[in-house]
């Protein structure tokens, strides 16, 4: 047979042909069996996060950091947020924080949590406030923790002013501390006679007593603890951190309730992973307040509240309440009970 340069061509391109469609179907295998390979294990790796409960607790545990540590917000159960692990097995949490003013919730901002599975101390949470709309609320401490000394009172007669000129239209959030320590039942009874609705209270759990954390502010005669605790409504959840039921303010009917869950949710912390409560929380005390508690109860100085501005102006009155603060205002949304 005559051979020349256009029959090795043919050849030669036909063999091209073979091996290129055979590449290519190796290539597509292959690509296959690596997305198959990954399925499996994406799909293990969610099994066992979701069996394990380990996202649930995570989560439970950053609410209750917001519950706790975040005068004015909360993290409500009606907005929807996400818990996912990713292939690099780090946890992915996030969901809004909440403000309630008046009767109704606003999603103000939101909370993002990344976690690595085996490592708690790795953990960073970033928090998204948009401008204007992170509002600190300062409570002042009613004695010197140390030498137990009266302090002073912080007059903040812009705020009642401030209430007597905005529409009585309006509803809004209002802090304030007491001049004493109360218990959460006598609080409520202070301001019974006002439609407001009480949503947290900061608890004294003996800072700058029995240890330091987050430093304070103020004069010999004012402190103010640069990152208080307090009480608010509770979250009740079962044995998969499945919340079975919750409340989101503090009234005669739930405040006992309220602290005997706080006190439960601290001890579980403490005997689960004491580590990551600590890590979520910002504290390194979590036991000490907790004992604290144990032994000397709930001792409030102070509250968020919400209500009709008119209602919010009328709590000038009580005596004893001072170092008052005005937080976001919303169009009237009250519904009188």
């Amino acid at each position: 047979m005559e051979w020349n340069d256009d029959k090795a061509k043919a050849i030669v391109q036909k063999h091209k042909k073979r091996f290129s469609w055979k590449l290519s179907f190796n290539v597509v295998r292959v690509l296959l069996g690596i997305f198959l390979v990954y399925a499996v294990y994406m799909f293990t790796v969610s099994m066992i996060y979701e069996a394990t409960n380990i996202g649930k607790r995570t989560e439970f545990y950053q609410k209750l950091a917001v519950d706790w540590t975040y005068p004015g917000y909360t993290s409500s159960i009606f907005f929807d947020g996400t818990n996912e692990i990713n292939p690099f097995l780090t946890q992915k949490i996030e969901f809004p924080l909440i403000k309630i003013i008046g009767k109704e919730e606003f999603a103000i901002t939101k909370i993002s949590l990344n976690k690595p599975l085996i490592d708690a101390y790795t953990t960073t949470v970033n928090e998204y406030f948009p401008y204007s709309s992170h509002k600190e609320f300062p409570f002042s401490l009613p004695y010197n923790p140390v030498t137990n000394v009266k302090l002073d009172e912080t007059e903040m007669p812009d705020v009642w002013n401030q209430l007597e000129h905005i529409d009585q239209g309006n509803v809004a959030q209002l802090a304030f501390s007491t001049n004493r320590y109360y218990s959460p039942e006598e609080l409520l009874e202070l301001v019974s006679n006002y439609q407001v609705d009480v949503l947290w209270m900061p608890v004294y759990m003996g800072e700058l007593k029995n240890f330091t954390e987050g430093g304070w502010s103020g004069s010999e005669n004012d402190i103010t603890l640069a990152k208080p605790w307090g009480l608010a409504g509770f979250k009740h959840v079962d044995e998969d951190f499945n919340i079975t039921y919750s409340t989101t303010n503090l009234n005669t009917e739930t405040v006992k309730e309220s602290q005997e869950i706080m006190l439960k949710n601290m001890g579980k912390m403490i005997e689960e992973d004491r580590n990551l409560a600590e890590t979520l929380l910002g504290t390194a005390y979590l036991q000490e307040r907790y004992d604290y508690l144990q032994k000397e109860g709930f001792q409030v100085y102070g509250a968020v509240v919400t209500g009709p501005v008119k209602q919010l102006l009328k709590l000038k009155e009580v005596e004893g309440i001072h170092n008052a603060k005005l937080g976001e205002i919303k169009p009237w949304n009250w519904i009188d009970q």
